[in-house]
């Protein structure tokens, strides 16, 4: 049987897909841990064919990052990202860590096991975007490209000067595109902004190698 690793740190999460796993009469649980830190270690000393892996962890690692070094050390490893988090920038950072696939944990266990199914069949699961989220007096989805770049910096704490100097603009361009959101969002300042930013989890800000700032960065 296809026997699966499972990175989840929130137990209730993590016994439902071992549930899930064990009962399929087809996969096997290898193991199940609570930090992405410690998967490429399991991997190296124990039989895995698939990985089922939360982004957010234990430890100082996420799980999209674990996943794409596991991915330059074992290429043969399948790995799904599972995940609650509704995170703008999750689907395209899986892609770039060449995951196999994608998904959300709303889905039933039915499911998961199809998506898990066509992941070991060699298929790519993907949704077609991530799911929109309300912020203030809009959907998330009503935001630009570059509004959301933006709101990344802004809620990883940079100050306007600091986000011009980052994205190559000026002040007032940076002054411009806050406005904006802050209009369409009806917050009445960017903390407020921010805050609520993070809690629908529409902006989960990272690790600083991962960091809006170090892709900006990374352009110049």
């Amino acid at each position: 049987m296809t026997r699966v690793l499972i990175v989840e740190d929130q137990k209730l999460s993590r016994e439902t897909m071992e549930r899930t796993v064990t009962g399929s009469g087809r996969y096997e649980l290898a193991g199940s841990l609570s930090s992405a830190e410690l998967a490429m270690t399991f991997c190296l000393r124990n039989p895995v064919d698939l990985i089922l892996m939360d982004v957010v962890t234990s430890g100082f690692k996420d799980g999209i990052q674990a996943a794409s070094e596991i991915r330059e050390r074992l290429p043969e490893m399948k790995i799904i990202i599972v995940t609650s988090m509704v995170e703008v920038d999750y689907i395209r950072r899986s892609r770039e860590a060449k995951v196999d696939s994608f998904w959300y944990k709303d889905i039933s266990p039915q499911q998961l096991i199809e998506v898990m199914d066509r992941t070991m069949a060699g298929i790519h699961v993907y949704p077609e975007a991530t799911p929109a989220v309300k912020l203030g007096l809009i959907q998330s989805t009503e935001l630009t490209e570059t509004e959301v770049k933006i709101l990344r910096l802004v809620c990883e704490g940079y100050e306007y000067e600091e986000i011009a100097a980052i994205t190559g603009t000026t002040r007032r361009t940076v002054h411009y595109h806050i406005s904006n959101i802050l209009n369409k969002t009806g917050y009445k300042n960017k903390t407020r902004l921010a805050v609520a930013a993070s809690r629908c989890s529409l902006i989960v800000p990272t690790f600083p190698e991962d960091s809006e700032a170090a892709q900006w960065e990374g352009q110049s």
